[in-house]
């Protein structure tokens, strides 16, 4: 059994799936990225301050023995919250790929460093545009809403890419695919509250989206009404009406519930650092301490 069959088999045993292509395909993943930007596909202004700075292409000058790219895909739970106030409660969502980055993260870098270091090889960080490598590898497909769906996972994944000196064997570089099911499906569009999603391409304009918005921090613009927020940070409103979704996934929910005074805390935007070290734990348990001040923006409108 060769090396990434090894591979495959330890991920296998966390229900994670792998694929592995050719470092040498690193031009064409930036290529593609810049004809979607010439197209005028993607946003002048995000792309000229965000995507374009964020993408790291020379990560093999800089490091001339990668030979491969392994992409892997990790089933990543739904978080249902649970926040007291004022004697009462209210519900609200964390969606799949953000609660899980730090043990995800921590137990794929134990799995391969460990497999591959037994063989003399190592894995060097990369940041390159995951979807479209999961796409292109064949490990995922597109759905009309600019998500990557796996199989068996749907869009409750968390994607995890590095690079290695270990050679390609199994280079699964191919053309990009849609969900078949997108082709007369329209749930999402439908769903989707600021119509950043479009019929006819994959590609939405994520300058409208919702979780463009709420990740990043400053006012919300007018024309975003406050009952079409729906999440704690990101947003579900076209994962949670996907066909695909309610087809595939079987991914347990995890609740977590707040107190009234970490509420509170929240909400009056205490310093992340100056907040009792059981609630620190808890947001960075959840992976939110890396959003802390838009948790706390987002959570007041959805208190209202």
């Amino acid at each position: 059994m060769d090396i990434f069959n090894q591979l495959e088999n330890k991920l296998h045993e966390h229900d994670a799936q792998c694929r592995m292509i050719s470092a040498k395909h690193i031009p064409e993943i930036k290529a593609e990225i810049d004809r979607l930007y010439n197209d005028s596909l993607i946003d002048k202004e995000l792309y000229q301050n965000g995507i374009n700075n964020y993408f790291d292409y020379s990560i093999a000058d800089k490091n001339p023995s990668i030979q491969s790219l392994i992409i892997i895909a990790t089933p990543s739970p739904l978080i249902n919250v649970r926040f007291n106030l004022n004697g009462s409660y209210f519900h609200s969502i964390i969606p799949p790929m953000y609660s899980d980055r730090h043990k995800v993260n921590r137990r794929i870098m134990d799995i391969t460093d460990q497999l591959l270091k037994e063989y003399g090889y190592s894995t060097f960080p990369v940041i390159l545009p995951k979807k479209l490598i999961a796409v292109k590898s064949g490990l995922a497909r597109y759905g009309k809403n600019n998500i990557c769906y796996v199989e068996g996972m749907g869009s409750f994944h968390r994607l995890t890419l590095f690079a290695s000196d270990l050679p390609c064997t199994k280079d699964s570089w191919q053309d990009m695919k849609m969900l078949d099911h997108c082709n007369h499906c329209k749930a999402c569009i439908n769903n989707c509250p600021t119509g950043s999603i479009n019929q006819d391409r994959f590609i939405i304009n994520a300058e409208k989206c919702l979780t463009h918005f709420n990740e990043h921090m400053g006012p919300f613009p007018d024309w975003i009404e406050a009952e079409w927020h729906n999440s704690i940070i990101g947003c579900m409103r076209c994962q949670s009406v996907c066909p695909e979704n309610k087809k595939e996934v079987a991914i347990p929910e995890r609740e977590v519930e707040f107190t009234e005074s970490e509420t509170r805390f929240i909400l009056n935007n205490i310093s992340f650092n100056e907040l009792p070290e059981s609630l620190q734990s808890k947001l960075y348990d959840l992976c939110l301490d890396r959003y802390y001040p838009q948790v706390s923006r987002n959570l007041k409108i959805l208190s209202n």
